[in-house]
């Protein structure tokens, strides 16, 4: 088999240089932001094994803001070796939102913007145990249909 010199220097380069998003570090963590993506429904494992064991860990089904880019919040990993698995950055994030009835209409407003481009106001976090799934969590304060101008992802 043929292979032509430019084909195979395009599979030389996709080996050694890898598929990077940009990314952007958020701070303070402590105050809220916005930032704009596709809300989603995520399928995916639960405990025991967060999907080491696909038989036996449960099934579970999560909000998620698809973002073009990836976002990341400070972090200290506990050993130097460990930034890559305790300090990722995500391009999903997964969403919380307030457990009190009075603020019931935020997930009503999600199931309605379900696979749209929607801005999600809330406080990141840095996962601290399994149960958050993704790097980086959300706990949501508001959210809204995206502009229709909005081309990225924005921090306001």
């Amino acid at each position: 088999m043929k292979i032509c010199t430019g084909f195979r220097l395009l599979l030389l380069l996709s080996l050694f240089v890898p598929l990077v998003l940009p990314q952007a570090i958020m701070e303070p963590t402590d105050h809220p932001v916005s930032l704009d993506g596709v809300l989603r429904i995520v399928h995916g494992f639960g405990a025991p094994g967060y999907g080491e064991d696909k038989k036996v860990d449960a099934r579970i089904s999560y909000w998620a803001l698809d973002l073009p880019f990836k976002v990341n919040i400070a972090c200290t990993p506990s050993r130097p070796d460990f930034v890559d698995i305790e300090c990722g950055a995500t391009s999903r994030l997964r969403l919380f939102f307030p457990v009190s009835p009075s603020d019931n209409d935020l997930e009503s407003k999600a199931k309605r913007l379900r696979g749209h481009k929607a801005t999600v106001t809330g406080v990141l976090h840095r996962r601290v145990s399994m149960y958050q799934i993704t790097p980086v969590y959300m706990d949501v304060a508001d959210i809204a249909a995206a502009p229709s101008h909005a081309g990225s992802s924005t921090q306001r």
